[in-house]
């Protein structure tokens, strides 16, 4: 009995572990160079400067995605890669906002510019 018991642990065991270290088919090159052309976008976008905290918090879950990946852990890597694009999308979106926040600041100065040049104008027009 103890003969059947040991060989038939020892495969289960090694099925389980098995199991646990692939974690699911492994994650494309196209993936990982999909994610990495997101953080790409976000420093184009100007996060390097208007949103460095996020995006270095995508550049460490990448770092960490190709680290799972060098061992195997597929489901990590799929894990690490979604916190990946999420921070470099939001730090996209960050620098986006700023630099909109910047144009819509100086539209407004430009505008009140004008308005005082008006304002100068119809006085000159007044008083000839």
């Amino acid at each position: 009995m103890k003969n059947v018991i040991w060989p038939t642990l020892v495969i289960a065991v090694s099925s389980i572990a098995m199991g646990c270290a692939s974690s699911g088919p492994p994650v494309s090159p196209a993936q990982l160079a999909e994610t990495e052309s997101v953080i790409r976008s976000a420093e184009s976008a100007g996060a390097l400067g208007l949103a460095p905290d996020l995006l270095q918090k995508a550049r460490q879950a990448y770092n960490a995605a190709q680290q799972a990946s060098g061992r195997g852990d597929h489901e990590a890597v799929r894990s690490y890669l979604l916190e990946t694009t999420t921070y470099a999308e939001a730090a996209r979106a960050q620098a986006q906002t700023e630099g909109l926040k910047k144009d819509a600041s100086t539209l407004h100065q430009q505008s009140d510019d004008l308005e005082a040049l008006v304002k100068q104008l119809q006085g000159q027009l007044r008083n000839p």
